[in-house]
C-alpha cells in the first residue's frame, strides 16, 4: 500500500465505523456490500459465525444499542490486505441479553476485484473486573 499511514488509518477507519454504523443501524445492505459473505468472525454476542448469518440476525438488536469506538490501529498486511485494532464500547441488547460494555476487536479487510470487503472480524470481551486504568480514553 503506497498510502501514508495517516490516510490508510483514515481509510480503513472509515470502512470500520460504516460496518459498524450498519450494525446498529440495522441496515443489512450496507453491511452485504462491506462484509464479505463467505467472512467469519468470532462475535462476543454470538459467538463463530458467518457474516451472512450475521446480517440476517440483526433484527435481534434493540433500538436502543449504540457504540463508540477508541483506540484505533491499523496494519498494512500486503498489497490487498489490512488489519486494525480498535476498543468498541457498546450499550444495549441482543436477543433480550445485554452487549458487553467493552469488547476489543480486531477486523481484516481484503481488497478483491476493486472492491475491499471485511473478510475477517474477531472480539474479545474486557473480563469482568478489570479496569481501564492506564489505557487513554
Amino acid at each position: 500500500m503506497s498510502d501514508t499511514h495517516y490516510e490508510l488509518r483514515s481509510r480503513f477507519e472509515e470502512r470500520e465505523l460504516r460496518v459498524l454504523a450498519a450494525v446498529f443501524g440495522r441496515d443489512k445492505a450496507t453491511l452485504s456490500e462491506l462484509m464479505h459473505p463467505d467472512g467469519f468472525g468470532f462475535d462476543a454476542t454470538m459467538g463463530l459465525v458467518r457474516q451472512r448469518d450475521l446480517i440476517d440476525a440483526l433484527d435481534a438488536l434493540d433500538h436502543g444499542a449504540g457504540f463508540m469506538v477508541d483506540e484505533l490501529r491499523v496494519v498494512p498486511a500486503g498489497g490487498n490486505v489490512a488489519a486494525l485494532t480498535y476498543r468498541l464500547r457498546q450499550w444495549g441488547e441482543f436477543d433480550g441479553k445485554p452487549l458487553p460494555g467493552v469488547v476489543y476487536c480486531s477486523s481484516v479487510w481484503r481488497l478483491e476485484q476493486g472492491s475491499w470487503q471485511a473478510v475477517f472480524h474477531h472480539e474479545t470481551p474486557r473480563a469482568p473486573g478489570d479496569s481501564e486504568q492506564g489505557e487513554s480514553t
